[in-house]
């Protein structure tokens, strides 16, 4: 029985790896988004996963990965000005690169997130079209990413949230708090002391039996967290997969 089981994950494994496709689909203002679709089983949930801002989607390789093993469909978005999704208008690395001080670069990052929400809407309709309309959809999300988790769950029903090291405002907090409780497992840095602060005030306020805290020694955050813990993504993906199979 163990024997079968196991070949059953590495057969899911392989047909997961060869059907990772980097996607493109356009915008209601026009503009290309790309990311990374791990296509999976017709009869599992989805995952959608936003990175931090000081990376791309290739910060989650290894977590889509493990969810394949699951044979959960996975889709890591390049957010505008990340990655593919990259134009000589909207460009993170040109923003740092022409900012002469951080005001300018603080007022043009305004500008490019603005574009954000509805940038995240349309990856998680592609998602959904992808995905059994009696299955879910979850959300991870990164450092900054996680206010656009919140405002998609303001507008769609979520299954559930990972939120690593969340970096959010007051009032993006007070977002989080009129959602209706769904499972979220939080990881924080112990001291790193923002984003510890606001990932223990958000899991003493969700009221979901389901939702864990686990935190780490240090201030590592988001995509270095994340990757640089052993067995991590694997945890994540493991309460993925029981959290959307409920």
């Amino acid at each position: 029985m163990l024997v079968f089981a196991q070949e059953e994950d590495s057969n899911v494994e392989d047909l997961a790896t060869e059907s990772m496709n980097q996607v493109k689909f356009i915008t209601e203002d026009k503009f290309m988004l790309s990311g990374n679709y791990f296509a999976g089983n017709l009869d599992k949930s989805g995952v959608l996963l936003l990175h931090d801002c000081d990376h791309d989607s290739s910060s989650y390789d290894n977590l889509t990965k493990e969810l394949s093993n699951y044979g959960i469909h996975a889709f890591s978005l390049d957010l505008r000005g990340y990655g593919n999704s990259v134009t000589e208008q909207f460009s993170h690395a040109n923003i740092k690169l022409n900012s002469k001080d951080y005001q300018t670069y603080q007022t043009e990052f305004i500008q490019l997130s603005s574009f954000w929400q509805n940038d995240v809407l349309a990856a998680y309709q592609y998602l959904r079209e992808r995905v059994a309309k009696n299955r879910d959809v979850a959300v991870v999300a990164s450092g900054c990413s996680s206010a656009q988790a919140i405002y998609l769950a303001e507008k769609m029903r979520i299954n559930s949230f990972v939120m690593i090291t969340p970096v959010l405002n007051y009032m993006e907090k007070e977002h989080f708090k009129n959602l209706i409780d769904i499972p979220v497992y939080f990881i924080g840095s112990m001291h790193h002391a923002n984003t510890y602060q606001t990932t223990k005030e958000l899991f003493e306020w969700n009221g979901d039996r389901g939702s864990t805290f686990k935190i780490f020694k240090g201030i590592r955050q988001g995509h270095s967290l994340l990757n640089g813990k052993r067995y991590l993504a694997q945890d994540i993906a493991l309460w993925l997969n029981d959290t959307l199979a409920k």
